[in-house]
């Protein structure tokens, strides 16, 4: 298990802030196709929590949630949240062997494992042939590079991470990989480009089709991990679909999938929230440092990048407090 995993879902703060940065893309989505008209297929875990948030956000009323361990199916089965939630104990290579996508849909296949990478790409592969005009896809992934491992002995790290990343990239991944491509900053964007290889792949048979990249970012709640969202259009939409959408106009999108955008906002009180958000909007980073009269942080120039992904996320940020029940 992941340390990522270990958090409760509820508690990661900046995963919660990706999700509702797909909840605003899907919204925005279905000016083109009515999303409610969707079946949405995920990974649900023990409590279902997206599953919870997409039905209550944007109406979407057929659910699956694909769950391979039986103890945590039970638990699901304790907690179901709704009656649309079907739930299928299978692992998601047999799920896309068997199930019939004749239906639009959105699937959100939220990998956890990095040491099954090449199966996750060559699953997403699968997933695209699977899918038809306006079908949405979100694929997560692991992007830490401590999960490529260490070498044994003196060996150098990032010529043995660069070695492993490209066994474990496989046929998706490029001929050659400069050992500086699997550090922290790096890493993410390799990823990227690499499922964005896999994804095209998924299309190939179908020339009227391409897969269009709409958002990508990379978050840390413990492991780093890379998520990103694509839709598949026909060619001749693509005008259609960006006018009706209005994505250009999107402060967060992304068509490209080279780089992602970073979520990482910093640990707050409640107190230093309140005050940053009475200066936004338009207070500027550094004015807003100098105002509080210290940094939030470990070292000074983190503390600032946090902060401007704060002033960026502050809206969907979520808040935490105690209760009483």
């Amino acid at each position: 298990m992941s340390l990522g995993a270990s958090i409760p879902y509820h508690l990661r703060q900046n995963k919660s802030i990706e999700r509702s940065l797909f909840i605003d893309l899907l919204s925005r989505i279905g000016r083109f196709r009515n999303i409610s008209d969707y079946t949405y297929i995920g990974f649900g875990g023990p409590f279902l929590e997206d599953f919870k948030f997409l039905h209550s956000t944007l109406r979407i009323q057929k659910m699956i949630s694909i769950e391979s361990d039986p103890n945590t199916v039970y638990r699901q089965n304790f907690n179901l949240p709704l009656s649309c939630i079907e739930i299928r104990n299978a692992l998601s290579r047999d799920f896309l062997t068997s199930h019939d996508f004749s239906g639009p849909s959105i699937v959100w296949f939220d990998y956890t494992t990095p040491k099954q990478l090449a199966n996750q790409l060559a699953e997403s592969q699968v997933l695209v042939s699977k899918l038809t005009v306006g079908d949405i896809i979100k694929i997560t992934l692991n992007a830490s590079p401590e999960s490529l491992g260490r070498p044994p002995g003196d060996a150098d790290l990032k010529d043995f991470r660069a070695a492993e990343a490209k066994r474990r990239l496989g046929e998706y991944g490029p001929a050659v990989i400069d050992p500086d491509r699997v550090s922290a900053a790096n890493f993410p964007a390799l990823l990227l480009q690499t499922l964005h290889s896999a994804c095209k792949r998924g299309v190939e048979g179908d020339k009227r089709l391409y897969i269009q990249p709409l958002s990508a970012f990379v978050y840390k709640d413990g492991q780093q991990m890379l998520t990103a969202t694509a839709v598949i259009l026909n060619h001749a939409d693509t005008d259609a679909f960006f006018t009706q959408t209005r994505l250009r106009h999107w402060a967060y999108s992304n068509f490209d999938w080279i780089n992602p955008e970073p979520i990482s906002i910093p640990n707050l009180s409640a107190k230093e929230r309140l005050f940053i958000e009475s200066l936004l909007p338009g207070g500027e980073t550094a004015d807003i440092r100098d105002k509080l009269g210290y940094f939030i942080g470990e070292n000074e120039r983190e503390a600032l990048e946090h902060l401007s992904n704060f002033i960026n996320y502050y809206r969907l940020s979520p808040y935490y407090s105690r209760i009483v029940m």
